[in-house]
């Protein structure tokens, strides 16, 4: 028994020789234990590359100046905007109708004209205050013509900024009383420097001729 003893000492002596000399010792300096076999050459460790991405610009696009003269708006296929053909919605956030000071002079900024109904493409207007003129209409009934004008925010196609209506009434008004187009078949909007489009519906009307006016003031900002 006591020999039996004497060689479990002996044992656990080498054991701890062998814990200082490859673990202990070589923690102490810094260094890490021999792991691999004798005249093998030691690992090398090559470190993950990390690509340098440049930072990321954003360069804003210069809006173009006005050169003052008209531009033209085309018409768009209305599925564009998500509205199907025919639609019909109400007039929920139409404003109260303003009027200009009587010494605005106006210039056209741009035009739509056409005969049948459409979708316009959007329109950018960069001015605070701008004018819708449609006093140019040509109608091949009066009795039974109908124009539908619907001014719509191009950023938010569920808001509707203004709807106009003329029907055979106002056509047949106009028709006895001439100037009367000129002094009432516009509006004025003060708001600008927005995104818009316009939704047309016609009946019976041989042309339209509709301008987006500006004060003349602006041509000279």
């Amino acid at each position: 028994m006591g020999k039996k003893q004497d060689f479990i000492y002996v044992i656990l002596a080498i054991i701890v020789v062998l814990v200082l000399v490859l673990i202990i010792k070589p923690g102490a300096t810094g260094e890490l234990p021999g792991l691999w076999g004798p005249g093998e050459p030691e690992p090398t460790v090559t470190p993950i590359w990390t690509p340098t991405l440049p930072p990321l610009t954003t360069t804003p696009t210069p809006v173009p100046t006005w050169d003052g003269k008209p531009q033209k708006i085309g018409f768009v296929d209305p599925a564009a905007y998500q509205i199907p053909a025919g639609e019909t919605r109400l007039n929920i956030t139409t404003p109260p109708a303003g009027t200009a000071p009587a010494a605005t002079r106006w210039v056209t900024y741009a035009t739509i004209d056409g005969q049948w109904s459409g979708t316009t493409g959007i329109v950018r207007i960069p001015f605070p205050m701008w004018r819708l003129d449609y006093s140019d209409i040509a109608t091949s009934n009066d009795e039974i013509s109908r124009f539908n004008c619907q001014v719509m925010d191009a950023e938010d196609p569920n808001r509707f900024v203004k709807i106009v209506t003329l029907n055979f009434a106002d056509f047949v008004e106009a028709k006895k009383k001439p100037d009367l187009k000129k002094q009432q078949w516009m509006h004025t909007f003060y708001e600008g420097n927005h995104d818009y489009y316009f939704i047309i519906n016609t009946r019976c009307i041989d042309s339209y001729h509709l301008k987006i006016q500006v004060p003349e003031t602006y041509l000279a900002n």
